[in-house]
């Protein structure tokens, strides 16, 4: 058997057992962390979803700044910056003009009927295309539903 013959063999395998491939490694980690089960249960929502709407890192780094277990470890290349409200509005702003993200939350907005989750996603997309205050400006909102 050739190896992209045995390489699509296992993909097929693992699709039809249900294991993904290449599973979001940070969620369970988050999951065991967590003391909130309306987190917990964004975790597993996430888990068993199918579609690839945003980066598994993006989706993780999102999953820890809304279970607040994101400690920073080793050097700190810059200091941490407050919130500015205004300048996460602005930053959104800038991220609904870029056509291709605008596109992008669009989709979720429409496709994603859980609240928490399509907060979770399309923190992560801003994510994922460096939009870091708009992110955390839903993050905010998405920590306000969880509790």
């Amino acid at each position: 058997m050739k190896i992209p013959t045995l390489c699509l063999s296992v993909m097929a395998l693992l699709a039809s057992s249900g294991i993904h491939a290449m599973e979001c490694k940070g969620l369970d980690e988050i999951r065991s962390k967590s003391n909130s089960a309306a987190l917990q249960q964004l975790v597993k929502s996430v888990a068993s979803n199918q579609d690839d709407v945003a980066d598994c890192d993006s989706v993780a780094t999102v999953m820890n700044k809304a279970a607040r277990t994101d400690i920073e470890a080793g050097r700190k290349l810059e200091e941490d910056r407050p919130y500015n409200a205004s300048q996460a509005q602005a930053n959104f702003a800038q991220a609904q003009a870029d056509p291709d993200v605008r596109q992008r939350l669009d989709q979720v907005g429409k496709e994603v009927s859980n609240r928490n989750l399509r907060l979770l996603y399309q923190a992560a997309i801003l994510d994922e295309e460096g939009y870091y205050s708009a992110r955390d400006m839903l993050v905010r909102q998405l920590r306000q539903q969880l509790k």
